[in-house]
């Protein structure tokens, strides 16, 4: 379906919501530091960037959802966005792993061969995804605090998204950079997919690896919403 791409990713601290065209190419990108707010204005920022773009929500061609990993809340809120979005319109829905764009963000001023992409799993776990230029060496795990990370990365490039303790300054700062990209790198992949025909069933489209909170009770799991690292 030809039209405007539109992509939006919530699972790190800085939301994204985009346009791009079928080629990949951003028209328009908005993002911002949630606070945790991505429900208060996930929509008021589609929605301005829709105005400023002179796009027609009505004549998007698809929608391009970061499935994470991630913040728990925050994937929920911006996969059940895309969902309606595309349901809605009757418009193909794709979704783009979140770990996979910020590394290959995060590449864009790199020449490294192995990229290791970590983000915040609750209050003091993380998640460590590891990727070689052409293909992931298995799917995001739970890896325990920041410090434990040098073991299982190896000589990967560290890339901290949305971590700071004990992290040193070099990877905070690709990790900065990365977010900075990832409209670009979703908007990317996503088109690709889309071009391919590469698209998801709404209904069947979950979060990548979302570590269930703290304090929910294990026997939620058998609602297999999502795998569970813990």
């Amino acid at each position: 379906m030809n039209g405007p791409l539109l992509v939006i990713d919530t699972a790190t601290r800085n939301p994204v919501v985009a346009l791009a065209d079928e080629r990949g190419k951003l028209m328009g990108v908005r993002q911002w530091p949630s606070h945790h707010r991505h429900s208060e204005e996930l929509l008021e920022r589609l929605d301005d960037l829709l105005a400023e773009t002179g796009a027609d929500r009505r004549a998007l061609g698809g929608v391009i959802v970061g499935t994470g990993p991630g913040s728990f809340t925050g994937l929920r809120i911006g996969l059940a966005t895309a969902k309606v979005i595309a349901y809605g319109l009757e418009i193909p829905l794709v979704g783009v792993s979140t770990t996979t764009a910020l590394a290959n963000s995060a590449r864009r001023s790199t020449n490294a061969d192995r990229v290791a992409v970590t983000l915040p799993a609750g209050a003091s776990d993380s998640y460590v995804h590891v990727l070689r230029v052409d293909a992931e060496e298995g799917p995001p795990r739970l890896v325990g605090s920041i410090g434990d990370l040098a073991d299982s990365i190896g000589d990967a490039m560290l890339v901290a998204v949305d971590i700071h303790e004990a992290t040193a300054e070099d990877a905070v700062e690709r990790g900065r950079q990365a977010v900075a990209g990832l409209a670009a790198a979703l908007a990317e992949l996503g088109a690709q997919a889309h071009a391919e025909g590469a698209t998801a069933d709404p209904a069947e489209l979950v979060p990548a690896y979302v570590a269930l909170p703290r304090g929910i009770a294990r026997a939620a799991a058998e609602m297999e919403w999502s795998p569970d690292l813990r």
